[in-house]
């Protein structure tokens, strides 16, 4: 009687993303899962996700959000309606660009592929 924990339902995504890799893959190997994922958009939990092929992130909406009053949150059937969100940004706005990610590594003296 409950809905699961944040972390608890960002656990299973990624466990879920994995094993879907590893059956696109069709191999346990990582380099192979790793370029299953790469470039792959799905939808779960929220809107369209994807594993970003430059830089291995997951770009994803980010939303701000506002506490509700204690009374409001009772008011849920599971007394877990915690927020109401103000304002979101797609993962593309709020995900640095290729061009700013190298940029990045440039300036930091690192390379500007993953290794």
């Amino acid at each position: 009687q409950t809905h699961p924990s944040s972390s608890a339902a960002s656990a299973y995504s990624i466990v879920y993303q994995w094993a879907d890799a590893a059956k696109r893959a069709r191999s346990l190997d990582s380099e192979r899962i790793i370029a299953a994922l790469e470039g792959h958009r799905y939808s779960l939990l929220k809107g369209e996700q994807e594993w970003r092929s430059f830089d291995h992130q997951n770009v994803q909406t980010v939303y701000a959000v506002k506490v509700k009053p204690r009374e409001e949150v009772l008011k849920d059937r599971f007394k877990q309606d915690y927020f109401e969100i103000v304002h979101r940004l797609t993962g593309e706005q709020a995900a640095p660009s290729l061009a700013e990610w190298q940029a990045e590594r440039r300036a930091g003296g690192q390379a500007l592929a993953l290794q």
